[in-house]
């Protein structure tokens, strides 16, 4: 089968991989351009450029994977399919006609639930007990298509972002290898999708992560473990971002102080006040410094129990 892969970040390297393990390595990777990164803002391929390279697959990195060249470019190499994990761009109605059998998506949720830009974000920040990978065919629409397969997974009650994307990513390999090979046998599945279940995961910017001393504790702390690692949930400090890596909802009930500190504990971290309720906080970065345990911060900032934090409070 001849193949065309689409991917830019680290979730789609396995799926890469294991195309290239099973004797389905592609014809030609499309990722996106190199961009600066780290404190010096050097620039740097995407991982799914270096995971190609490594392996001597050709890589094309356009600004737009729908320019008239690109076309040109991939209907020249006559795929059956196109494959793509986390690329970044929708394609093209020229590109979507090339392969002749379609081009099918890697996406990480359970379809037509959380669609879009950031299904996994979407999937904590709901609470949703389990998530997953689904092939889907790919149209105009977004993440709209007939879906081919899924396989679930439960989701952690502490599990974060980055801990889940991990897993995703094996996951996601898995159901492309299992649904490549049933099309090898023939099957050709194009399940359409209930619109009326659909929900969606939009792209989230710096605001949807900064945490609210509104929320409730279950709230605050799955907005920490969406947005964790990266690029982290955050306390607004006095101009200053703290950010907030890990956290639990604390012993506290019913109205409180906002931002006081109620307790100090070496092994729990900081118990911070809240509208309704407390939430632990457990591990922090202050700006600029590296992650800590928030007891270590605590003690640096000389932090004491039942003063209040002169937090900014995120717009209603």
């Amino acid at each position: 089968m001849r193949l065309v892969f689409y991917g830019t970040p680290a979730l789609a390297v396995p799926t890469l991989h294991r195309l290239a393990e099973e004797g389905r390595t592609p014809l030609l990777v499309v990722t996106r351009r190199d961009r600066p990164q780290g404190r010096g803002l050097e620039s740097a391929p995407s991982p799914v450029r270096a995971a190609a390279e490594a392996r001597g697959i050709p890589v094309a990195t356009p600004a737009r994977s729908g320019v008239p060249e690109e076309v040109a470019r991939i209907a020249s190499l006559k795929p059956d399919l196109l494959v793509l994990a986390a690329y970044g761009q929708i394609l093209s109605p020229g590109l979507l006609a090339i392969p002749r059998l379609g081009a099918l998506n890697v996406h990480f949720s359970l379809l037509p639930r959380h669609r879009g830009a950031s299904p996994i974000q979407a999937a904590i920040l709901a609470g949703d007990s389990e998530t997953g990978v689904t092939t889907m065919w790919m149209t105009e629409g977004l993440d709209e298509g007939p879906t081919f397969a899924s396989l679930r997974t439960p989701i952690g009650p502490e599990e974060n972002a980055g801990q889940l994307t991990d897993r995703l990513a094996e996951l996601g390999a898995r159901c492309l290898s299992e649904t490549l090979a049933r099309i090898d046998r023939g099957e050709m599945v194009r399940l359409p999708q209930d619109s009326e279940r659909a929900t969606y995961a939009p792209k989230f910017g710096r605001e949807d992560t900064r945490l609210s001393l509104r929320e409730s504790p279950l709230e605050l702390t799955r907005r920490v473990r969406a947005f964790a690692p990266k690029p982290g949930a955050y306390l607004e400090l006095q101009g200053e971002a703290l950010q907030v890596l890990a956290a639990s909802p604390g012993a506290r009930a019913g109205p409180g102080v906002p931002g006081q500190v109620l307790a100090l504990d070496r092994a729990r971290g900081i118990e911070l006040g809240l509208c309704q309720g407390s939430v632990w906080l457990e591990r922090v970065r202050p700006s600029g410094r590296k992650e800590m345990p928030a007891f270590a911060y605590a003690n640096g900032a000389r932090l004491t129990e039942g003063m209040r934090l002169p937090l900014e409070e995120r717009p209603a």
